[in-house]
């Protein structure tokens, strides 16, 4: 089993430069400021923080700028510091990452730039404008030969990508005292390709006629709607006096599953025969973690959610992997678009299934079809968006 709290303490990631400062809200908004917000994280932090309307949110991206995202190149550490100098940011939430293990492997200067340069003028922003950090880590800094890991356990990562996650968790927490550390597993959620993320990739495998899937490596595919509510719940406690967040924390779901039971379950939500593809028992040809599971509990107490209460923040793997297909194939096929009026029958009832919807929502569908099989889409997206839509299992 992982080292527990005060067995290892030798470990860096429990050294404190000084004691923590409690931070306290002012009269002013609270104001947030979110790298990577565009990404597959960063996205849904952006949308769960912004319900809060006592907070000010700036997001910051690369390349995808909008109404609600600014452009920053967080290489460039005069653009960064302007963020600190307009915004006076009270909170950083740093989820701007190279996140792919095979790009940090392929491309380390890359990588490093963003994974360890970024972090490291980021927290020394933070230390100056003393705003409290939140750097995303990952599970991939342990071997995976010990767990559950503590939070105090001894890092002793396989890969590139889990040695510079590493070097940037040491970073936070020796040159900003008020940095926290958030170590994730595998994530997934609402996406805008199915490339986003390791999990919902798996099915352009299988359409492509993927034979076998890695049934070795234990992963905990974790929900990003999830985990932007622990974000918010982590904000909520250190800005609220209740608790003073710092040092690292863990947070994944509890479900175990490898890729060939990922693939199984893909199957079952799309409605395609995964019985064909095979358990693969083979190593992997780069070494990762047999089994990261990471020990949540510091978290879970410091946030005071304890037991069932945890459960709140942990959708069930298939309920939550079913919502992102639907939200994915119903923005692809039902989205009004002046080329596309109408929707064929079979699409439409390949969406329904997908969304697990009623029976009664079903027949209503059919009732609006015309004499060539199809669906107005403007018929659709109300039906989609009626009280029916949730009535599953009627």
């Amino acid at each position: 089993m992982g080292a527990t709290n005060g067995k290892v303490n030798e470990c860096w990631c429990y050294r404190r430069k000084e004691e923590r400062p409690r931070l306290r809200m002012e009269d002013r908004p609270l104001r947030i400021l979110v790298t990577g917000a565009s990404g597959l994280l960063g996205r849904e932090i952006m949308k769960e923080l912004t319900k809060n309307s006592r907070w000010e949110v700036r997001g910051l991206c690369s390349s995808r700028a909008s109404e609600t995202l600014v452009r920053c190149d967080l290489t460039e550490y005069a653009q960064l510091e302007s963020q600190f100098t307009e915004f006076a940011p009270d909170a950083v939430i740093h989820a701007a990452a190279e996140r792919r293990p095979d790009v940090v492997f392929k491309q380390p200067e890359i990588a490093h730039a963003l994974n360890i340069d970024v972090t490291r003028n980021l927290a020394n922003a933070c230390c100056e404008h003393n705003a409290w950090m939140m750097f995303f880590s990952t599970d991939y800094v342990f071997d995976g030969h010990d767990p559950p890991y503590a939070t105090d356990a001894q890092p002793s990562p396989l890969s590139a990508y889990g040695e510079q996650k590493v070097s940037g968790e040491k970073i936070c927490i020796e040159t900003c005292s008020t940095s926290t550390v958030l170590r994730v597993p595998l994530l997934y959620g609402p996406m805008e390709s199915m490339k986003e993320s390791g999990v919902t990739a798996m099915y352009d495998e299988f359409k492509k006629g993927s034979t076998k899937a890695d049934n070795l490596q234990k992963r905990y595919p974790t929900y990003t709607c999830d985990l932007a509510r622990i974000v918010h719940k982590m904000l909520d406690v250190q800005f609220s006096g209740m608790q003073v967040l710092s040092g690292i924390y863990h947070w994944q779901a509890d479900e175990c599953l490898t890729k060939y039971d990922m693939v199984q379950v893909i199957g079952s939500i799309v409605g395609v025969d995964a019985s064909h593809i095979t358990a693969n028992m083979t190593a992997p040809k780069f070494p990762t973690p047999p089994d990261s599971k990471l020990d949540c509990s510091r978290l879970e107490t410091d946030l005071g959610i304890l037991g069932p209460a945890a459960n709140e923040y942990r959708t069930p793997f298939k309920e939550a992997l079913a919502n992102c297909f639907a939200t994915y194939i119903s923005k692809d096929l039902v989205e009004p678009v002046p080329h596309r009026p109408t929707i064929k029958q079979a699409d439409a009832t390949h969406v329904l299934h997908v969304l697990g919807a009623s029976r009664r929502l079903s027949a209503s569908m059919f009732q609006h079809l015309n004499s060539q099989g199809e669906i107005d889409t403007e018929d659709f997206n109300q039906l989609l968006g009626s009280p029916m839509r949730r009535e599953k299992g009627m």
